[in-house]
């Protein structure tokens, strides 16, 4: 077993630790995390030494960089940024999920408190721990 010094992994004291730990990374890069278990039952070859992958953590939040359009009916256009974490969407971008996910965390960063008249709002993604999601659009009352 390696040395619990060895900079190529860190050694927790349970695996409850660990998969806090994974959790907290893969939340903070949107990458998934590999867990893996060492066990003398294992195949000790040079490939694996006695490791052998014991899980998968998925992130569960994401930070994401938002350029809004705020349109209003009587006033002029107000672009904004924000910046914040919020869940992962929900895979199907078809989905009444997907819909509900966006008008929750997207829609809700929208507006500059004027109230009268109608107004639309552009949602884009702009950067994103999790890639895949930079460059989607939103429209909210238009």
């Amino acid at each position: 077993m390696p040395s619990h010094r060895d900079p190529r992994f860190i050694a927790y004291k349970t695996r409850e630790a660990r998969d806090t730990a994974a959790q907290r990374w893969a939340d903070h890069d949107g990458h998934l995390v590999v867990t893996e278990l060492w066990d003398a039952s294992h195949p000790q070859d040079a490939d694996n030494r006695g490791w052998a992958v014991d899980g998968l953590v998925a992130p569960r939040q994401v930070t994401v960089t938002l350029h809004i359009e705020n349109v209003y009916e009587l006033y002029c256009m107000v672009e904004t940024t924000a910046t914040v974490t919020i869940p992962v969407p929900p895979a199907d971008e078809g989905s009444d999920a997907y819909d509900d996910w966006a008008q929750e965390h997207l829609f809700a960063e929208t507006g500059t408190g004027r109230t009268d008249g109608d107004a639309g709002y552009v949602v884009r993604i702009t950067a994103s721990t999790i890639p895949d999601l930079v460059g989607r659009g939103f429209a909210f009352g238009l």
